[in-house]
């Protein structure tokens, strides 16, 4: 081989290492668009994502992020009559709270957690008691703003968190707490202990898991609920959060279907039992007080 052939040989050698180094340029330039354009379009589904959970919280509350979003919401309104009874019946037991109101109740009022369909806050209002809401629910919110109750759209810890300490005698939460997971329970119970005067009340109703029929089956109807709560483990967790004086309350019992007769063969004592084990009280309250400053 003469030396022109074998400059030649490298010069074309030369030219195709060119040649390749630039192709490998040009793929790892379109190899760095197109991770570009993934991440572009990887974040533009983050933004929808996050937008799509803001309208879930803003839509159905949190309880949209505990199994249920909207179209359960959608038809709420009308599973809490079929389920919860009409507005009538839920006053009527209501009303069995209205001397611990009178007792306790002055200036800083009452505020209600949860509050649905408003019968609770249109008690209070009836019987003269400064009274106002909050709920998660716009549909159960615009109902009660259109008949004049006082009811803020927001989740209960952030509202509660946002009132000024020691300025409020009594807060209630009826059929609210089954909702809550364990640490959002504690959150609200200190939120609630933060907001309350010394001596202030905190009144929770919740089903009654005591009632085997209510723990198998009853509670369940709601889908939305997380699980039973004992009175014990309730008295429990109130009385860690700052609150004394607890009184469980048992409530709503049903009458028993049955009769007994002398030759059932079924013993006073154990017919006591069970009615107690299926008719018994189908809800219970606990009530807790807010410790004074010098005993919390």
């Amino acid at each position: 081989m003469t030396a022109g052939a074998g400059a030649e040989g490298d010069a074309l050698a030369a030219q195709a290492s060119d040649l390749d180094l630039k192709a490998q340029v040009r793929g790892l330039v379109q190899a760095v668009a197109d991770t570009q354009r993934l991440a572009e379009e990887t974040q533009q589904r983050v933004r929808a994502l996050e937008a799509e959970l803001q309208e879930l919280r803003a839509s159905c509350g949190k309880g949209a992020l505990d199994g249920w979003g909207p179209r359960f919401a959608a038809i709420y309104d009308a599973f809490t009559d079929r389920f919860r009874g009409s507005t009538a019946e839920v006053r009527a037991k209501l009303e069995g709270y209205l001397p611990d109101v009178r007792r306790l109740v002055g200036t800083g009022g009452v505020v209600d957690l949860g509050c649905g369909r408003g019968e609770w806050l249109t008690l209070l209002r009836d019987a003269g008691v400064p009274c106002s809401g909050v709920d998660a629910n716009p549909r159960f919110v615009a109902a009660g703003r259109a008949r004049g109750l006082d009811i803020e759209l927001s989740d209960a810890i952030g509202h509660l968190q946002g009132l000024p300490p020691d300025s409020v005698d009594m807060v209630t939460a009826f059929h609210l707490i089954e909702h809550l997971g364990t640490e959002e329970l504690l959150a609200l119970l200190d939120a609630a202990r933060r907001a309350l005067r010394p001596g202030g009340c905190l009144l929770l109703e919740t089903p009654n898991p005591a009632n085997l029929v209510m723990a198998a089956c009853d509670f369940y109807n709601d889908p939305t609920h997380r699980s039973p709560l004992p009175s014990a483990l309730m008295e429990y967790l109130v009385s860690t959060q700052g609150f004394g004086d607890i009184e469980v309350r048992p409530l709503h019992p049903k009458l028993s279907p049955f009769t007994l007769y002398s030759g059932d063969g079924v013993s006073p004592q154990m017919y006591e039992v069970l009615s107690q084990l299926l008719w018994g009280p189908q809800d219970y309250a606990v009530l807790g007080y807010k410790r004074s400053n010098q005993d919390a």
